[in-house]
């Protein structure tokens, strides 16, 4: 759970501290609560984008910004012990890119974005192939008795390298095409 503190604004806060929370944070929105935390709305890049077309000052409240559409509804929320399936298939009918997580309190405790979804999606959705069955012929004779994937580079084979960084972005299961030398690359 990453601290929302930083989005987090009163309602008094002017348009200009929304759009620098907005900047300072890169999440995109801003979430307006009172004393106790309870949202109040939310602001995003595209409010703001809206309201400086439409001449707002920048010294409007951010409850102002809110009040400005009436027929605006309650923010979309869900309960902090939602489901990570319940919680895609949410913001895949609203069409929203974050959704505020509220405690049994109605308090705001985490905002979880559509990439968050996607990072916490189920690891055997997450899988690489390496194309690794070529000849390695422009490098003869470096590939007269290894493979291309296992050439080294610096300390370590290329191979190596590749399946570091895939773990590093957390690919779990990654399938490797080989071709030529299959023995090597597999050892």
């Amino acid at each position: 759970m990453k601290d929302i503190t930083p989005l987090c604004l009163s309602p008094e806060a002017s348009l200009r501290e929304v759009m620098q929370s907005i900047n300072r944070t890169s999440r995109g929105i801003a979430l307006i609560v009172d004393r106790d935390r309870h949202l109040l709305g939310v602001i995003t890049d595209g409010d703001v984008r809206r309201a400086i077309l439409e001449g707002m000052d920048l010294e409007v409240s951010a409850q102002a910004m809110l009040d400005r559409n009436p027929n605006s509804p309650q923010p979309i929320t869900a309960p902090v012990n939602t489901t990570h399936n319940a919680l895609i298939e949410l913001v895949q009918t609203t069409h929203l890119s974050h959704v505020p997580l509220l405690n049994e309190l109605g308090q705001v405790v985490e905002l979880i974005g559509l990439d968050d979804l996607l990072l916490e999606t189920d690891s055997s959705l997450r899988q690489a192939m390496v194309m690794a069955g070529g000849f390695g012929t422009r490098l003869l004779p470096l590939t007269d008795g290894t493979p291309k994937p296992m050439l080294p580079v610096g300390d370590r084979p290329l191979m190596e390298r590749i399946i570091e960084q895939l773990r590093e972005v957390g690919i779990k299961q990654v399938n490797i095409a080989a071709h030529y030398m299959p023995e090597k690359i597999m050892d």
